[in-house]
């Protein structure tokens, strides 16, 4: 079945059996303020019951910006923080948990919890040219890499984190394991994509589920509570005055 549904922040497609999670605020780089991180969680639970696997890409030249500055700038207090943060996480926790193929369809650049996601996700295809950073440690505001970096690159990669101008080139990211296939174009990538979710598909379920989750679902009960303490941080911190102060300097750029 092929066709189309508007979702506002999210636009859903199904096409040859799967669906595809489009992020659609290009007018902001795609990036997650509240409203997309639960209309994408709830698209992505949508794909995982009905469908038989999930591509999930952005509408326009970014795949995504990543935390939503302008929104967290905005915050007046911790419940309001709090509930962003965690939606953050329970998005992620989704992708993870999907007992269908899910695959990032990275449309252009990736950025700070844009390029978080990807850790969750079973494969990563990526236009050619694309680029893969963590900004957000400018302001400390980094939601996944310091409980996950160790267990996903090692201990040496992880450094390499704290550097606020590191960045990944897409040669880069496929020496890391970041991404899985490259691409020429968004056509190439999609029909790429559906080829990966009929290859993953022919896995026999059973064995497909418990395999994802004992490589996937094992890390995330491991470091739960060091995931929980780091929210928790960045809730308090994005209250501060001094974060706000460099929030409000880079968005009057």
């Amino acid at each position: 079945m092929n066709g189309s549904m508007p979702m506002n922040a999210v636009i859903t497609k199904f096409v040859e059996g799967s669906l595809i999670v489009k992020l659609n605020r290009p007018e902001k780089r795609n990036a997650f303020n509240l409203e997309l991180t639960l209309m994408t969680q709830d698209a992505v639970t949508l794909g995982c019951r009905n469908y038989k696997g999930i591509i999930i890409t952005g509408e326009g030249k970014v795949f995504s910006a990543g935390l939503d500055l302008a929104e967290i700038y905005g915050f007046k207090n911790i419940e309001e923080s709090r509930r962003y943060f965690s939606a953050i996480k329970d998005l992620a926790v989704t992708i993870a948990n999907c007992e269908k193929p899910v695959i990032a369809l990275v449309n252009g650049s990736a950025y700070g919890f844009a390029t978080e996601l990807l850790y969750f996700v079973d494969q990563v295809v990526a236009v050619r040219g694309s680029e893969f950073s963590l900004p957000g440690i400018r302001y400390g505001l980094v939601p996944v890499t310091p409980a996950f970096a160790p267990y996903l690159f090692g201990m040496l990669k992880t450094r390499f984190f704290l550097d606020r101008d590191f960045k990944l080139s897409i040669d880069d990211a496929v020496d890391w394991g970041l991404v899985h296939r490259v691409v020429n174009n968004v056509d190439e990538g999609l029909r790429v994509s559906l080829e990966l979710i009929d290859k993953v598909s022919a896995i026999p379920h059973d064995a497909y589920k418990t395999i994802k989750r004992i490589m996937i679902s094992s890390i995330i009960n491991e470091i739960n509570d060091r995931w929980n303490e780091l929210l928790n941080m960045l809730a308090e911190e994005s209250l501060k005055p001094e974060v706000k102060a460099r929030l409000e300097e880079f968005l009057k750029r």
